[in-house]
């Protein structure tokens, strides 16, 4: 076990070295090595994560190679410019699910889902050639999807709480469109938030129930 652990110390320092060795040397034979120094550096990190199984590497690593390969994508005129800053929120996403899909750890699928909904919320925006107040609810409905994901894959650990945000987020989407439409005039909005002012006491009432159910249940 020690002489595995001193073996993984050995590779990483080593790796790095070799890598900053060919990009030093692709620079004095006048090769751009700007598009790809970042690309490389996450792909050192990630080298890293391989010998030293440490989540801190896999996410720099991660992180900056989908960094690193957008800059190297944009260079070669693969992607616009103004597609950038949406394209690399969707990228962060992925990283982020792609470390939840790695290594199982609950905390990385909820921003992995919102970024990646947040990001091609973006691009649709950027790409898609309809006004911005025509499409705004669409982000309701990405957000409603992308919880409606970590319901289907989380069942186990988190059970139906997740489908509550993406309800209320569908309800809001859905609305947020008939509005945009005009089939909802912001008269009918007032009436409904006023209609449901009158009832925001049958929260209390359902929140009393749900303990009294709780205490019951744990007596028996």
């Amino acid at each position: 076990m020690k002489m595995t652990q001193k073996h993984s110390k050995g590779i990483v320092p080593g790796v790095i070295l070799i890598g900053l060795g060919i990009l030093f040397f692709l620079n004095n034979y006048n090769i751009d090595i700007g598009d790809w120094f970042i690309l490389g550096i996450g792909i050192v990190f990630l080298i890293a994560y391989i010998t030293k199984k440490k989540t801190g590497f896999l996410v720099t690593g991660l992180i900056l190679s989908y960094f690193g390969g957008l800059i190297f994508l944009e260079n070669l005129d693969f992607i616009n410019r103004h597609l950038f800053g949406a394209l690399f929120l969707t990228a962060l996403g992925a990283a982020f699910l792609t470390v939840y899909f790695i290594k199982k750890k609950l905390g990385f699928i909820f921003p992995g889902f919102i970024l990646l909904a947040v990001g091609i919320y973006a691009v649709v925006i950027k790409v898609v050639d309809v006004g911005q107040r025509e499409l705004w609810p669409l982000i309701f409905m990405l957000l409603a999807i992308a919880f409606l994901s970590i319901f289907a894959l989380e069942f186990r650990r988190l059970g139906y709480r997740p489908l509550i945000p993406a309800l209320i987020l569908f309800v809001a989407g859905v609305m947020s469109f008939m509005t945009t439409g005009g089939i909802i005039t912001p008269d009918r909005w007032f009436d409904f938030l006023r209609m449901l002012s009158r009832f925001w006491p049958l929260l209390l009432i359902i929140a009393g129930v749900s303990i009294i159910f709780k205490n019951s249940g744990r007596q028996k």
